[in-house]
């Protein structure tokens, strides 16, 4: 299927903890591990939304947990449904993975925000403000364009979780001028980004769509960008943004087209080590407390 103004998204999260592995196909009403050194993580699963043949990447990221090894909890989107600020409370990280779903325009009014829903936006911002050190990874080829990208009038809609959170300005060539990546792809590390990148990392590219978002800063804050096989350099495919208490990273390529197993394992490593930097240093706020406040 070509991105005819229709594509397709894949959605989950990845949360990692301390100790073995724990894996739930469902994890309402789980408790998460004790609080350790090591941050909590969770891998949300939603890989199904708008796409008649679903592809399930989410052993790409809890593989690289695996060799990192952290405990994570896998919260299954299909059976468990949208995720909550209490279910989400407890962990440090979220890393949510959506592939190649949800292929439609924002635009479109049936399948617009499948990806992630206006109330999901709305969950996640509540939940990176809860806590002293929130991590957010988002990592699928459409999430840009199912949520914010106004293919009527080749622009980006106004969006306060995609503008001030993932601090993303989507560029036009998304509407104008697709990219069609292969496996003579790379990606290069822009220089001056906060993950620590290496120089460049080969692309084998695992989804069976294509035509993904080029991304853009909308603070400056990039990590990497897309290199086509003629050396002709493209706008970013990783991006990143961070606020007093959280941070964030949208990857455009996801995980899972990045060529070897050890290349996932370093990448999300760097995700995992900057989120957590100075982890410790600011007391936690409940979600609680939080709504006490209100």
């Amino acid at each position: 299927m070509k991105r005819i103004k229709l594509v397709l998204l894949l959605l989950s999260l990845t949360m990692v903890a301390a100790a073995a592995p724990v894996l739930h196909s469902e994890l309402s009403g789980h408790a998460a591990p004790d609080r350790g050194d090591d941050p909590y993580v969770l891998v949300v699963n939603d890989q199904t939304d708008g796409v008649d043949v679903p592809q399930y990447f989410q052993g790409n990221y809890t593989a690289a947990l695996d060799s990192l090894g952290y405990t994570y909890n896998v919260w299954d989107h299909d059976s468990s449904g949208e995720p909550t600020v209490a279910d989400l409370e407890p962990y440090d990280v979220v890393i949510w993975v959506t592939g190649n779903s949800s292929g439609y325009p924002a635009s479109n009014p049936s399948y617009a925000q499948s990806a992630i829903s206006w109330n999901e936006q709305h969950t996640l911002i509540d939940w990176l403000r809860t806590d002293s050190a929130r991590g957010l990874m988002l990592s699928g080829i459409w999430i840009g364009w199912n949520c914010v990208a106004d293919d009527v009038n080749d622009t980006q809609y106004a969006s306060n979780f995609f503008d001030n959170f993932a601090g993303l300005s989507y560029p036009v060539e998304n509407f104008t001028d697709w990219i069609e990546v292969d496996d003579d792809w790379t990606l290069e590390a822009t220089g001056g980004g906060k993950l620590g990148l290496e120089a460049s990392y080969d692309i084998d590219w695992a989804s069976t769509e294509n035509y993904p978002d080029q991304l853009e800063s909308a603070v400056g804050q990039t990590e990497a960008k897309w290199i086509d096989a003629d050396s002709g350099v493209h706008h970013k495919a990783i991006i990143s943004n961070e606020g007093p208490n959280w941070k964030t990273v949208y990857f455009s390529c996801p995980l899972e087209s990045f060529k070897t197993a050890t290349d996932r394992k370093d990448v999300l490593e760097l995700v995992l080590n900057w989120f957590m930097e100075g982890e410790s240093t600011v007391e936690e706020t409940t979600w609680g407390q939080i709504k006490a406040a209100m």
